[in-house]
């Protein structure tokens, strides 16, 4: 038989947590259990006729409307709430244009506030690609974009 080995796995920098609670198996089988005999309950009391259900001693039931109306409720309550979480990540979790959060953030590092920069040599920065550390200063990138200097 032909094993592969995990080698590159364990060089990498990832870290797979191996960490299972002992009763993982069990959680997960009586889950499957229970939803699955939920479910079947579920089936039986909306399709079968009332006399096999007499039959079976099951006299008190809620009414047959509620097997579609309880789906259908939370079919509309799950649209409702992913169209109230973008609405809510539009509206109140995005900041507004003129927001200066916009533009700078507190960990940028701008290239004119660093210990020993020489103002004159802006340009070098303006003109090149930026090394992806350092931000540039939005007035000077205005003047760039907006004005007739350079």
């Amino acid at each position: 038989m032909f094993f592969i080995s995990d080698e590159l796995a364990r060089e990498s920098d990832v870290t797979v947590s191996t960490y299972v609670t002992s009763q993982a198996e069990y959680k997960g089988f009586s889950t499957y259990v229970i939803s699955c005999i939920f479910l079947f309950v579920w089936l039986s009391w909306s399709v079968l006729p009332d006399s096999i259900l007499n039959k079976l001693g099951v006299y008190y039931y809620p009414s047959r409307w509620w097997a579609l109306a309880i789906p259908s409720y939370v079919l509309v309550l799950m649209m409702y709430t992913y169209v109230g979480l973008a609405l809510y990540n539009i509206e109140v979790a995005t900041v507004k244009l003129d927001d200066p959060r916009t533009i700078v953030d507190d960990s940028g590092v701008i290239i004119t506030e660093l210990p020993g920069f020489n103002q004159d040599k802006i340009d070098e920065y303006l003109f090149n690609s930026t090394s992806g550390i350092w931000d540039l200063p939005i007035h000077e990138v205005n003047k760039v974009l907006y004005s007739d200097e350079y």
